[in-house]
């Protein structure tokens, strides 16, 4: 690092302390995204992973929800079996709520380009190979990586969310939480601030939206690894959360391709469904029996997806991984799950700016 850039951070680090000093988060955020737009710098994007996660207030407990809990006002469409579809030109807040209200999803076709899409599962590869080096026998005690940090701001342990169950069983593939690689975590809320998702959420909800830090994840996954169930995540969410997904390929999955992607019931579900009953295999799985009930007049559909497309989904649509013969490729995707401010009730969450 050249004098004239160490100043430079030094000063910004300096300015932002002030800021921090007052609780002034969005300015310490913005002063620190400013900088780093002119040269992407590890201290600038450890500082801006700090100051996202001391900027909300949430306590962190949530009761498992209910079947029958957060019961729609609206019950959606009659029409079954259809995933509404537009361009990214043609997405709006009005379409979004619509095709939600009615259907349950909206598949948007090149909400990222490709160009965009296809610049972060390098950065997902790198990410994940630098938390895998983090719990390497000859690791040094702080990892000095642009890619992984485990902020002392992140609330609790940073590797529970593995599926592996112990630490050192972290590999080059898997999922990882976006805020665990700094410098990922700030390329992908630039390409947020590029498509204005912010006011776009902000239209949807009709109040400002914030991330769900335990549910903003990078994916990069062998057929082999895939898991799971039908699933509502609004399960897991509480009962009262208002949430929305914006689940990003970044690379071709689903339907005619060699990788698995996300298989849907193309219904509108209008409240938490039973669960881990009727068949279910595990305790937090919709059972075959109530499947089998539901795709009757709406067969599961398993959509291609090209990379930079994405769908979006509520905290009551019911799906699960799109598995299939024949798909050996891995699949990277980008899952970022966001709550209505006031629908949040006691997750952490991060702010979007």
């Amino acid at each position: 690092m050249n004098q004239e850039i160490s100043s430079r951070i030094q000063h910004c680090m300096q300015e932002v302390s002030v800021l921090v000093e007052a609780g002034d988060w969005r300015n310490a955020y913005d002063a620190l995204a400013t900088e780093n737009r002119k040269s992407p710098d590890q201290v600038l994007e450890r500082a801006l992973v700090d100051i996202l996660l001391q900027a909300c207030d949430t306590a962190g407990t949530v009761e498992v929800a209910k079947p029958g809990d957060s019961p729609l006002s609206y019950k959606g469409s009659p029409e079954c079996g259809v995933i509404p579809e537009v361009s990214s030109a043609e997405l709006s807040a009005a379409k979004l709520q619509e095709a939600i209200q009615d259907h349950g999803y909206l598949l948007v076709r090149g909400l990222l380009s490709e160009a965009s899409a296809g610049e972060l599962p390098g950065m997902i590869d790198h990410s994940m190979r630098a938390r895998m080096e983090s719990v390497a026998p000859d690791a040094p005690e702080s990892l000095d990586s642009p890619w992984y940090y485990e902020s002392p701001y992140f609330p609790g342990s940073h590797v529970s969310f593995s599926a592996q169950k112990k630490k050192n069983k972290f590999g080059l593939t898997g999922s990882m939480r976006v805020v665990d690689s700094p410098r990922a975590m700030f390329q992908v809320l630039e390409k947020y601030r590029e498509m204005d998702l912010k006011n776009l959420l902000a239209d949807y909800f009709g109040e400002p939206a914030v991330i769900a830090t335990r549910k903003w994840v990078f994916r990069s996954v062998e057929p082999g690894q895939f898991g799971g169930g039908w699933h509502q995540d609004g399960q897991f969410m509480g009962a009262g959360a208002v949430a929305l997904n914006m689940w990003v390929a970044l690379s071709p999955c689903g339907d005619t391709t060699t990788a698995p992607g996300i298989a849907l019931i193309p219904r509108r579900i209008p409240e938490i469904l039973e669960y881990g009953t009727r068949g279910a295999q595990m305790n937090w799985v919709v059972g075959g029996e109530l499947i089998d009930e539901l795709t009757v007049d709406a067969p599961v559909v398993k959509p291609y997806f090209g990379a930079g497309d994405a769908l979006f989904f509520d905290h009551l649509s019911l799906h699960r991984t799109g598995h299939a013969r024949n798909q050996d490729t891995r699949r990277y995707a980008l899952e970022s799950w966001f709550y209505a401010a006031s629908g949040n009730v006691g997750n952490y969450v991060l702010p979007l700016y």
